[in-house]
């Protein structure tokens, strides 16, 4: 293993930053050019690794156990060689100068989940968003979205959280009488990316509102698991009870319909997995991508990455299906499906971490079904707060 205990500071920081700052004020088109995009993948990479090294189950999963002596790695190095995924030249032995801690009174963090959100054991960033707002201060609003219902369908719940304050709080609770937030910035997981670009065109005037957007393991260019998923099911009718579990099974094994389960009569599984073929992301994108890039919302992209060993037993031969198209893949959509590719959009990282692993909570070791895989140890806490303290950083927030 290789040891190197020296920093190396960057002296130019503060002129790169800047330089950078003065491009973005001037005008948001700064954020198409490669060196304000290299200084934001670099930077949010930087905090990532420092927020990182504080989450101990984080740094358990990044320390290796040889066969003789110990790993004596330092923490940077574990963390950047674990949940990183980086072809490029080293950087986790690079100083920056700290992150400012954020002060936000004026933008509110809307959280935008996936499909199955509420029908699996946990949910996404279910201890990371709490542990922000109480350490930051922050106001967090998650949009009530459906887990089982298409895009088009979705933008009514999107809508009830911008314009009401409607929607779920950080834990995840129900707020029914909302206060409407001023301006937000956005974290979309999964099938909350697509949901969020079908809102921002069927409410434009939303463009108004959103400082940026900060794509995570999303999937604006469909999945081909998608595909396969919905020619199983299209023919099926979803309104005997019997058929709607046995679909839901079809779209993932580890969902069960509890005696409470809310909003029954909105559940349209055919529409919410048609969603997100690459067919209908890919008319969608045609259609109106250049209407999003003119927009001139920064948005940044996140993806994940991993391997089919490290997945979830019964999540192994979609990862195999999509090796066919990218090895790459984070077990649900490829690096092409996972990016909205435009000039306002800019890669921050590639993440080492599988779909589920990326989002949620470890599951519950009597719902593991068997799986070593679904102890979730990348460190979402981490992740969330170089979202928020880059975007502070470069004053998109305030």
């Amino acid at each position: 293993m290789t040891k190197t205990k020296e920093l190396n500071k960057d002296p130019q920081f503060s002129a790169t930053l800047n330089k950078v700052l003065a491009k973005i004020q001037k005008s948001p088109r700064g954020f198409t050019d490669p060196e304000v995009k290299d200084f934001c993948a670099k930077r949010w990479r930087n905090i990532f690794l420092n927020e990182a090294i504080q989450d101990p189950i984080a740094l358990k999963a990044a320390t290796a156990k040889p066969l003789f002596g110990k790993d004596d790695r330092p923490a940077k190095q574990k963390i950047y060689e674990r949940f990183l995924r980086n072809d490029g030249p080293v950087e986790w032995n690079i100083e920056y100068p700290e992150a400012r801690t954020p002060v936000l009174k004026n933008t509110t963090l809307l959280f935008c989940p996936g499909l199955l959100t509420g029908l699996l054991p946990v949910m996404a960033f279910q201890e990371a968003l709490p542990a922000i707002e109480k350490k930051y201060k922050i106001r967090i609003l998650q949009s009530d979205s459906h887990p089982m219902r298409g895009c088009e369908e979705n933008v009514a719940d999107i809508q009830n959280a911008v314009e009401k304050g409607i929607g779920l709080d950080a834990n995840a609770k129900p707020i029914t009488k909302g206060k409407p937030p001023k301006d937000i910035f956005v974290i979309c997981y999964s099938k909350g990316m697509p949901d969020l670009l079908t809102a921002l065109i069927r409410l434009p005037e939303l463009k108004n509102r959103i400082r940026c957007i900060f794509n995570w393991a999303g999937a604006p260019g469909g999945s081909p698991l998608a595909d396969n998923i919905y020619n199983s099911i299209k023919d099926v009718d979803p309104s005997v009870v019997k058929n709607l579990t046995e679909m839901l099974q079809v779209v993932n094994p580890v969902i069960k319909l509890g005696d409470k389960v809310r909003r029954l009569d909105e559940y349209h599984i055919k529409n919410a997995v048609q969603a997100i073929t690459t067919t209908a992301r890919q008319e969608f994108l045609q259609k109106h991508l250049k209407e999003i890039d003119k927009m001139n919302i920064p948005i940044f992209n996140l993806t994940g990455s991993t391997t089919v060993t490290e997945v979830p037993y019964f999540q192994m031969q979609g990862v195999m299906e999509l090796n066919k198209y990218d090895a790459n893949n984070d077990m649900q959509v490829t690096q092409n499906g996972a990016k909205l590719i435009t000039p306002m959009a800019t890669d921050l990282a590639m993440l080492h971490g599988h779909h589920w692993d990326l989002s949620y909570s470890p599951f519950p070791k009597n719902m593991r079904f068997g799986s070593s895989h679904l102890d979730h140890p990348f460190p979402k806490e981490a992740a969330a707060t170089a979202m928020i303290k880059l975007a502070f950083e470069l004053g998109l927030i305030d």
